[in-house]
Formats: structure tokens, sequence, C-alpha cells
């Protein structure tokens, strides 16, 4: 007796810390810089009803709201229901499916659980990671079993609409399920069709238009293409040999192709490691934890999952180090993060977050503080606009929308918000496209504000184009431009011619007047093996140097944006250069004289060594703002 309570206990503990834990995220006391911005995008998307696909897109989707680290108060208790809708399902899955029923795995799996406060991405792999482990064992006329796997489904659905990561695994996942299904004779789809019909379902409540949602994933996907091709941060060698190290352990350890069971867990592993190496290395290189705190799930996952093959001592031995290791290195990327307070912050979450739960007069207490906080956020954004008696709508160029937010202004932001992220043809020509359409704003705060070292005007080039066109300068600060839209667009023509050119040799750019431009569309073809490479690990980083009048200097180059097409010249490096620019007076120290492409090292052969270059010179009819 005392036994199995015990073994009912374990999961309802586990479930309830899960839930209470995690059911809120943590705020930030401000709305400025890059990452921010984007937290602003998702609350204020969610509030205002923005169709996905069209007037936002992202890499995050419409039920991401849940995840943003800005506190909105009118949707606030609607984020609350939504959160605590997934963690219960995640609960129940996760102490359901897996054998966890001792206070030592309790207490390892709950521990891992206080890092998702800070790799939120991780969480959002584990139901279809469940999922199929589940679908791996279920037997047919097993009516419990076959409503947890529906559950499931529907939590997968529920984290495909949250972060792409979480479809570009969900999707391979279900499917390997279902293949599993249909090789142990059940030819009924019942959970694919509920995963499809949860994911139309989410999606309208979330209120988004149904018809939209083709739109929606094709913008889903070309965000997290343009992630892998352009996104990619250096990460230390040690940390990434440490993981496939560990990985690769892990695989040898476990995976076993004996049987289709064995099978098709064992490619579900590998599938889920190479979303996790990407997820934390592409991008986030210098912080890879969401990586290994990944590989330390998945290998709790194996140790407790029956659908696994029995594992002899040595080995589960070995799964553990892993395990051990990997949530070592977790901590050891944490705690920096927490400037000193990485104990403490976690004592203080797990009570602040039962006492919020348990007590409605702290939890009312603690609402009224994070609005109060909020309202000091927005009066500190608002000081930060550097112009005042400015007409909306408004936008904010290349990526401070909290400013946008703050101004109590209409807004009209452009659907693809942050220029870094938007280097596709596809993302920087809708927003083209919203420039020169009937919503696009009156107004746009501009500024020269690259990162990761690139060439500025590779981050969505086409906007500065239609910028160019459709806007004219009204007034500058020494950091910051202000924009207005002209009465009618002044026309554009191109001169252009295409050559050949090999990789490290100087390309001349043909002389331009101040009321000139040079347009270069530059295209860099991956050769087969650097094609299958980049899916594996992401593509090297490719530098440009670029040749002015006073002086050259190196910039990173971003190979889909350069597709795209991008304004070459004259170097728009600076606010006084793009002040210039939109007044048709370029100096000539601003020109750029010649630039070439260096090729990356190493063995392995990227790209043919050949790349097409076409530069056009631009010119505009009307040259000047009228009454000048």
């Amino acid at each position: 007796m005392k036994a199995r309570l015990f073994s009912f206990a374990v999961p309802l503990l586990g479930t309830l810390f899960v839930l209470v834990y995690l059911l809120d995220v943590v705020y930030a006391p401000s709305m400025r810089g890059l990452d921010l911005s984007w937290h602003a995008m998702l609350a204020y998307a969610h509030e205002n009803g923005l169709q996905h696909g069209s007037q936002i897109i992202f890499n995050y989707g419409p039920l991401s709201f849940i995840e943003s680290a800005i506190y909105f108060e009118q949707t606030h208790q609607e984020k609350l229901l939504y959160r605590a809708t997934y963690l219960l399902i995640l609960g129940i899955g996760c102490f359901s499916v897996l054998r966890i029923r001792s206070a030592w795995a309790l207490l390892a799996w709950c521990g891992l659980t206080l890092h998702l406060l800070v790799w939120r991405d991780v969480y959002l792999l584990l139901p279809a990671l469940l999922l199929c482990h589940l679908e791996c064992r279920r037997q047919r006329g097993n009516a419990a079993q076959l409503a947890l796997s529906l559950l499931l489904a529907f939590g997968a659905a529920f984290a495909c609409l949250v972060k792409a990561n979480a479809m570009f695994f969900t999707l391979p996942a279900i499917a390997l399920a279902s293949v599993y299904r249909f090789s142990v004779r059940d030819y009924r789809p019942i959970v694919p069709v509920c995963f499809v019909l949860s994911v139309v379902l989410l999606f309208w409540l979330s209120g988004q238009h149904v018809s939209g949602f083709v739109d929606f994933v094709l913008g889903y996907v070309d965000v997290s293409l343009a992630y892998n091709a352009d996104m990619g941060l250096p990460a230390p060698v040690a940390l990434q040999g440490a993981f496939i190290v560990g990985s690769t352990v892990l695989v040898a350890t476990t995976v076993r192709m004996t049987n289709p069971a064995g099978a098709v867990l064992g490619l579900l592993t590998i599938g889920y490691l190479l979303v996790a190496y990407k997820m934390g290395f592409v991008r986030h290189g210098a912080n890879p934890g969401a990586s290994f705190l990944a590989l330390a799930f998945v290998c709790l996952v194996q140790l407790w999952s029956p659908s696994v093959d029995a594992l002899g001592r040595h080995q589960r031995r070995l799964v553990v180090a892993v395990a051990v290791a990997a949530a070592s290195l977790v901590t050891w990327i944490t705690v920096p993060l927490s400037q000193g307070e990485f104990i403490k912050g976690y004592v203080h979450t797990v009570r602040d977050r039962i006492r919020y739960v348990l007590d409605p007069g702290y939890g009312a207490a603690l609402n009224a503080e994070l609005g109060r906080r909020q309202a000091m956020a927005l009066t500190q954004a608002r000081s930060a606009i550097p112009f005042a008696d400015v007409q909306g709508p408004i936008d904010v160029f290349p990526f401070e929308f909290g400013l946008a937010y703050a101004s109590g202004l209409p807004i009209a932001t452009r659907p693809a918000f942050q220029s870094y992220f938007t280097t596709s043809r596809y993302m920087s020509g809708h927003n083209a496209d919203f420039l020169a359409g009937p919503r696009a704003p009156r107004s746009v705060v501009f500024s020269v504000e690259p990162i990761d070292g690139r060439y500025a005007a590779l981050e969505d080039p086409l906007t500065l184009s239609a910028y160019r066109r459709h806007y004219q300068l009204d007034r500058q600060t020494p950091n910051a431009l202000l924009l207005t839209r002209r009465a009618a667009p002044v026309a554009q023509s191109e001169l252009c011619r295409t050559s050949e050119v090999a990789f490290d040799l100087p390309v001349l750019i043909p002389w331009v007047g101040p009321d000139q431009a040079v347009w270069a569309e530059i295209d860099i073809t991956p050769t087969w093996l650097g094609r299958i490479v980049s899916v594996l690990s992401g593509p090297p980083v490719l530098s440009m140097t670029m040749a002015t009048p006073t002086g050259s200097a190196d910039f990173r180059y971003l190979r889909e944006a350069g597709q795209t097409g991008f304004l070459l010249s004259p170097a728009l490096v600076t606010t006084a250069a793009a002040a210039d620019f939109f007044k048709a007076a370029s100096r000539p120290e601003d020109r750029v004289v010649g630039f070439s492409i260096k090729a990356p090292g190493g063995p392995i052969p990227w790209y043919d060594p050949q790349m097409s270059v076409k530069l056009c010179v631009l010119s505009w009819e009307s040259a000047h703002p009228p009454g000048r």
C-alpha cells in the first residue's frame, strides 16, 4: 500500500512542480534593445490580432506571446491560461510515458526543469519526443494509451505554434511514429489526424484567419532557413566537441536498429540531437546552454522510457555520466548569466511561484508590481525616442520596436519587423511591398545598427531601396534620422552589368554621382558537399573587404542577402552617410571603390570557386525633396 501510494505521489508532485514553476516567465524591466524588442512584438502582435505570415513574419508563431518577457496586463491572464494548459500536458506526458517513480528520479527531472526557465526552447521539443516513444509501445485497443497519445499530439501542435524549431522536430517525429504504427499493421492514422486538427484549431483560437495558414507556414520556414544560412555565431570548439562526444556516446549506447521500434527511436534520437545542436550552436554559439540541456533531457528519456531496449549496468552508467556532464555544462553556462544570483534566483523563483498560486493576495500584489515596472519601462522607452512631434503611424528601423510601442502613436511596422533576420528575398520583398502600399508608416525612425560586424546594407536590403523611393529625410540627430513619407515615390532607373569573379579577387565599383548608388546582387553557389554539411552544422561565416577612398574595412557577409541584392555604394556605415544618401548628396569618402569576398578556410569545398556578380547603377528621377 505504501509503495503504491508513493508511486502515485511522485508523478503527481512532478506534474505540479512543472506546472507551478514554469507557469510564468521572468519579466524584463525594460523593452529596449534587440531581444526585448522582439519580445515586445510577440505580446503586441497577439494583443492586436496581427496575422502571422502577412502582418508579421518571424520564427515565433501565433502562440509565442506566452514566451514574451514583456508584461502586458490586458493579456496576462490569457497567457497564464495557455501556459498552464501546455505545462499540464507536458507534466502528464513526462510522468506517464517515463518510469519516474523514485525520489531520486523525481529530483533529477525537477533539477533539469529548473533550467527550463532560462532555456525554454527545450521544453517545446519534449511532447513530440514523448509521443514517439509512447507510440512505439502503444497496444491496439488500449484506450488509456491512445488518449495519452492524443493529448501529447495536442501538446506537440501547441509547441509548433510557439516556435519553428519545434515544428522542424515534431513533423519528422510524428512521421516516424506513423511509420512504426503502419509496420505493426495499425493503419488508422488517428494521431497524425489529431495533430493536424489541433494545429488548425489552435491557429484559429489564437486569433488567426485559417485562410492565412499557408502564408504563415511559408514565412515560418523562410525565417528559419534564413537563420540557418546567415545567423551563425562562432562557438568555442571545446563546447562543440563536448556536445558531439556526448551525443555520440548516447547514440552508441542506446540506439538499436535490430527491430522496427529500435530503428524508429534511433532515428528520432539522432534527429532530436541535430535539432538540439542547431538550436544552441548555429545562432547562439557563445551560450549553447539549450543544446546541453536538450542532451541531458534526452539522456533521461533514454534511461526511463519503457520503449528503449533494456540497458546493462555499464551502459546505464555511461548515459548517466553524459546526463550529469551535460547538466553541469548547462549550469556552468547559466551561472554568468544570473549575475551572481544563481542559487538564490532559483530558490526565490520556486518560492514566488508557489505563493503566487496559493495566495490570491500575493498574486494581485505581484501583478500590480509588474504593471508598475511596465509603466516605468514605457516611460524609459518613450524618453529615448530621438524626435518630438512625430506623426503616426510610426515604425522604427532596424529593430527598436519598443520605441514605436512606447510612443503611443499608431504603429505600422514592417512584416519582418527586425532587420537582422530579414535577409531573404521573401521577407525583404514583403517589407518593400508593405512600404509601397497604403498601410505604410507616415514616419520612420531610422538608425544604423548592424549586428555581429555585418555590412549594414545587407540587413533587410530591399527595405533600404524602398525607403529611398518612398521617404525623405525630415530631421536628424547624431545617431538617428527621421524619415517621412513622400507624396509620391520617385522613379528609379538602373544600368547593370554581370561578371564572373573568383573569391579573394577585388571587384572594381563604377563611379557614381552624389545622387546615385550602386546595387549589387552576388550569387555564391554551394557545392553538393557544402549543402550537406551546412544542413548539419550551418554554413561558414563569410567575410567581405570594402575599399573606400579613405581606407578599407572588413565586414561579415551574408550570402542570402547578397543574392537578394543590396546597396553596395555609398557605404551606409554611419548615420551621417545614411543622411547624405537620403538627401541625394552622398560624399566622395563614402563611395565604395572596390570589394572582395574571402574564401572560407578549411578542407571542405563549401562553394563553387566562381561567383556571379551583378552591379547596377541606380538613378532617381527626383533627387531632392519638394521645396528645396
